[in-house]
């Protein structure tokens, strides 16, 4: 059955039946309208022949009712007539008659054979008749039915149908008759059946056909088949394949009918039916020839281009057809072997391409993974810097409240040295009171001289902290630029593999602005970190600044403590240096409102440096999410450079062993 698949079989199939079907067809359609052509010729050929043999009949018949018409048109014979049939009549002269019309009577009789007897019927006598065979008295049934239809025309001629041995017995064998009224006698013609049927016999439709004559109620008199004489005749108890023929003769009630078979009439069309299946068996066998030529020019290169495809459907391009004509099945084949080789260029070409892709997916992931590697370590640094921030910040309000307090215990000493001044008796009482308050002042200037120290430390470690985010930094706009020039190199790439590369087009664009937005996020970064890098160089400045100051004050602070311990020995010495005091008291004043400010200014750059810290931190979390991103994209991008490899691994490209 798979043969019947091939378009070689189909042709072949349909050019032999098309051929052999419009042959067959031609030639039965030309033998059924030749038979119907020869059908319709013969029934009016036969018609008319027929009507023919009736006029023949008719005219055979009119002589005879023209001999008939002499009796009553010929005056000496109507004499003799009259006299013969004239009772009181002279017997010589009846005699004479008698004689004269026997001798009419005989000479009528011998113009034609088939005339077997004239006779004469005296129609109110029965006793007196003559006839042209007896001389006689020739009895007939005058009740009979022909006798009174005659009368009854009135000198019509009325023709009596066929019986054996006539109407008046003077005759013998099958004899038909004709009959009318002249003046008081009837006279009758009995004439011989054989003039008829002599007739029917000499018309011949074919072999079997047959001619008869019916009269008006079929009943057949005549036949030229003896056997049907006598029979009824029924055009409905005919067959279809009959032709049936009749004609009216006129005069009579009679008809005469030919009936023969169709099949014999059109028998000579069986001759082109005979050629029509002649010429089908001759395109037959052209058919069958012209479709192998079909099966061997067409279905064969069909065939092989059928086998090559599937051979390409199953991943060699190295199927080539090799068909070498200059027809449409030629150019077929060459195209489909131009289609092969290209489709081997291509298939090599994307076969290299996935090579580069999964080379660059690769580094793409490596780098992706080394920059979420750096952008974690970033976010924990930036977190570290925004605790420290955080502690300075907390450390530098406390050292603002010591120092506050310490204005106020300036305050107060500026206005014990007022109250020296009015009364020198309260010197020991506020001397005692000045040791105790120094004591506390030298213990909250060692615990201020160790929070500054301790300030400058931590400032410091921010400091260093901050250099190491610059090398950080560095290094992230390395990476970043790193990432920039392998999307340059990626969308290099893809725009040389063409169309079969749109998917990687779109990763490195996205690849491309993610390392824009990375760099822009640095560089904004970077700037905000050499701001802060820039505002804690100058806390550390200023706290180095102020670090003498306080020293300074430590050692006043124990300068007056030495002095309140020796006020008990040295009090007149106290008085020539209150005033000494005093400035000093005011400058320390003056220092400790310059302390106080910069102790603010460190606060207020501690919790700036720890908002940007925070911003740092949220920037990098940001960074670390779209390195994580790259490295999904880079590891979806290498699966599907794998994926390809895989698929194109199912094409061979090189030529069979």
């Amino acid at each position: 059955m798979r043969m019947f698949r091939s378009v070689g079989a189909k042709l072949f199939i349909l050019f032999f039946v098309s051929t052999f079907v419009s042959v067959l067809l031609v030639g039965l359609i030309s033998y059924g309208k030749s038979q119907s052509i020869i059908e319709d010729k013969i029934k009016t050929v036969s018609q008319q022949t027929v009507k023919e043999a009736t006029e023949k009949v008719a005219l055979m018949l009119k002589q005879f009712e023209d001999m008939s018409l002499q009796f009553s048109t010929s005056r000496e014979l109507q004499q003799q007539l009259d006299i013969l049939f004239d009772a009181s009549a002279d017997p010589a002269d009846l005699m004479n008659a008698k004689m004269t019309v026997q001798d009419t009577l005989n000479q009528i009789a011998r113009t034609n054979t088939y005339i077997k007897s004239i006779s004469l019927f005296n129609t109110g006598d029965e006793n007196q008749t003559i006839s042209s065979v007896s001389t006689g008295l020739t009895a007939i049934d005058r009740k009979a039915e022909w006798y009174t239809k005659a009368i009854g025309m009135k000198g019509t001629a009325l023709w009596l149908p066929m019986i054996e041995n006539g109407y008046t017995g003077l005759a013998k064998g099958n004899l038909f008759a004709l009959t009318r009224v002249v003046n008081k006698f009837v006279i009758v013609f009995e004439i011989d059946a054989a003039m008829l049927t002599q007739t029917l016999e000499s018309i011949h439709f074919s072999a079997s056909s047959r001619m008869f004559l019916s009269d008006g109620q079929g009943t057949m008199l005549l036949s030229s088949r003896p056997e049907d004489v006598g029979k009824r005749f029924s055009v409905a108890d005919e067959s279809d394949d009959q032709l049936i023929v009749s004609e009216l003769l006129k005069k009579t009630s009679w008809t005469l009918t030919g009936v023969a078979p169709l099949s014999e009439l059109v028998a000579e069309t069986k001759v082109i039916r005979n050629l029509t299946y002649i010429m089908c068996a001759i395109a037959a066998v052209v058919a069958i020839a012209i479709g192998y030529l079909i099966l061997l020019y067409i279905g064969k290169p069909l065939l092989k281009i059928r086998n090559m495809l599937n051979e390409g459907a199953k991943g060699n391009l190295n199927a080539r057809v090799k068909i070498n004509r200059k027809d449409e099945i030629g150019e077929v084949a060459d195209s489909f072997d131009r289609m092969m080789q290209q489709m081997n260029g291509l298939i090599e070409q994307t076969r290299t391409s996935a090579h580069k892709v999964l080379n660059t997916s690769s580094t793409l992931l490596h780098v992706s993974q080394n920059t979420a590697t750096s952008s974690g370590e970033i976010s924990t640094a930036t977190g570290e810097i925004a605790e420290g921030s955080a502690q300075l910040a907390s450390e530098a309000d406390q050292v603002f409240h010591i120092v506050d307090s310490m204005n106020a215990d300036l305050s107060n000493v500026v206005n014990a040295t007022d109250e020296i001044n009015v009364s020198s008796l309260d010197v020991k009482s506020a001397s005692s009171e000045g040791k105790r308050f120094m004591e506390d002042v030298v213990q909250m200037t060692l615990d201020s001289e160790s929070s500054i120290d301790l300030l400058v430390k931590r400032v410091t470690k921010l400091e260093d902290s901050t250099g190491e985010m610059q090398k950080v930094f560095g290094l992230m706009n390395k990476i970043t630029k790193d990432s920039k020039i392998l999307s340059l190199n990626a969308g290099i790439e893809a725009a040389r593999s063409g169309q079969q590369s749109g998917g990687f087009k779109v990763i490195a664009k996205e690849m491309g602005l993610l390392s824009d937005q990375t760099h822009d996020s640095l560089n904004t970064v970077n700037l905000m970190t050499e701001t802060i890098q820039d505002e804690i160089s100058q806390t550390v400045k200023a706290l180095k600044h102020a670090l003498p100051l306080l020293q300074n004050q430590i050692q006043s602070v124990r300068t007056a403590n030495a002095i309140f311990n020796k006020v008990f020995e040295k009090s007149e010495a106290f008085t020539l240096h209150v005033e000494q005091i005093k400035e000093t008291v005011v400058r320390l004043e003056s220092k400790q409102r310059h302390l106080n400010t910069s102790i603010g200014n460190v606060s207020s750059f501690s919790q700036q440096a720890s908002a940007t810290s925070e911003q740092v931190s949220a920037l990098s979390t940001g960074q670390l999410q779209s390195s994580q991103e790259v490295v999904g994209i880079a590891k979806e991008l290498e699966s599907l450079s794998l994926s390809l490899q895989e698929t194109l691994s199912g094409f061979s490209s090189r030529d069979k062993i």
